[in-house]
C-alpha cells in the first residue's frame, strides 16, 4: 500500500436541499460552515450539493480511491435521513417495509438500518457508505463519518418505533459481513440518537443544530479529539431549549470501531 503522508487530511462534504420536495435549504449553509471549519484545521475539502443516491455512492468510491494516501479521511452529510427495520426485496426490486407478502414464489428480506436520502428521494444505507469509505482496507487510516440528519420520524421517536409482529431469519447485506479490519480506526458521529429527528436552528432555513455545535467546537483553540466530540456537543445541546424533540432532547451518538490511537483535529 502507498506510504501515508501525515500532513494530508481530506474531507468529502455533501449537502442535499431537496428543492422539489420537502426542502431543507439550511443543509447547504450547514455544509458550507463545516467546510470552513474543516479548512481552518488544514483539511482539504470537496463540497458537493444536491447529489442523487446513485451518484453519492459513486462519489464516495472515487473520493476513497483519490485519497488513498491520506492520514485521515472525513465524510459529512447534511440532509434527510431515517431508519427502517428491514428491507423487502423480490425479483431484485425493493418494496415497502410494510409489505410482507412476496410476489411470485420466493423473495428475500434484508436487514435494514439507518439511511440517508439522495436528492432524488432514494435511500442509501449508511452501511453502503461505510463499505465504500473503507474499500481500500487501510486500517492505519483514520476514517471519520458524520451524519447530520434524522434517524426516524417524530411520531416514532425513541421507544415509539413501530413494532413488527412476525418472526423470521434475517439475511445480512454484504456490507454487514465485511472483515473487521476494514473498520479499524473508524469513528461514526450521528447527529441524533436512534429514531430521533434532527433540528435546524430556524425552521429548516438555518444551519442544523449539529453543525452549529460542531463548528463551535472546531473554532476553539487547541486540538479537538474526535472520540470525545459527542460529549462536548451533547453538553451544549443539553442546555439548548430549542433542541427538544417531541419530549426527547436531540443528542449526538458516536460509534468507535477499532481505535488504536487518538485522532486530533
Amino acid at each position: 500500500s502507498p506510504s501515508l503522508r501525515p500532513a494530508k487530511r481530506s474531507a468529502l462534504i455533501v449537502a442535499n436541499t431537496y428543492s422539489s420536495s420537502d426542502p431543507l435549504p439550511g443543509c447547504k449553509t450547514s455544509a458550507q460552515k463545516v467546510k470552513q471549519a474543516f479548512e481552518s484545521r488544514g483539511i482539504v475539502c470537496q463540497l458537493e450539493i444536491d447529489v442523487s443516491a446513485q451518484n453519492l455512492i459513486k462519489m464516495v468510491d472515487e473520493f476513497t480511491v483519490k485519497n488513498a494516501d491520506c492520514e485521515a479521511r472525513l465524510f459529512y452529510f447534511s440532509g434527510h435521513g431515517g431508519n427502517e427495520a428491514f428491507r423487502i426485496q423480490t425479483h431484485g426490486e425493493a418494496l415497502s417495509e410494510d409489505l410482507i407478502m412476496f410476489e411470485g414464489n420466493r423473495g428475500k428480506l434484508w436487514e435494514g438500518g439507518d439511511f440517508v436520502i439522495g436528492e432524488d428521494g432514494l435511500h442509501v444505507f449508511k452501511d453502503q457508505i461505510l463499505s465504500s469509505f473503507a474499500q481500500d482496507n487501510q486500517p492505519a487510516v483514520h476514517k471519520i463519518l458524520m451524519f447530520d440528519c434524522c434517524r426516524g420520524e417524530s411520531s416514532k421517536e425513541m421507544g415509539a418505533a413501530k413494532m413488527k409482529p412476525f418472526k423470521l431469519e434475517i439475511m445480512r447485506s454484504k456490507e454487514a459481513n465485511l472483515k473487521n479490519i476494514h473498520y479499524k480506526n473508524m469513528v461514526i458521529l450521528n447527529g441524533t440518537l436512534p429514531h430521533q429527528v434532527a433540528w435546524c436552528t430556524s425552521s429548516g432555513q438555518g444551519v442544523t443544530k449539529f453543525c452549529s455545535y460542531l463548528c463551535s467546537e472546531l473554532s476553539k483553540p487547541g486540538g479537538v479529539n474526535i472520540s470525545a466530540l459527542d460529549e462536548a456537543i451533547n453538553a451544549g445541546l443539553e442546555k439548548d431549549s430549542a433542541a427538544d424533540s417531541a419530549g426527547h432532547r436531540q443528542m449526538v451518538e458516536v460509534t468507535k470501531r477499532g481505535i488504536s490511537r487518538p485522532f486530533i483535529l
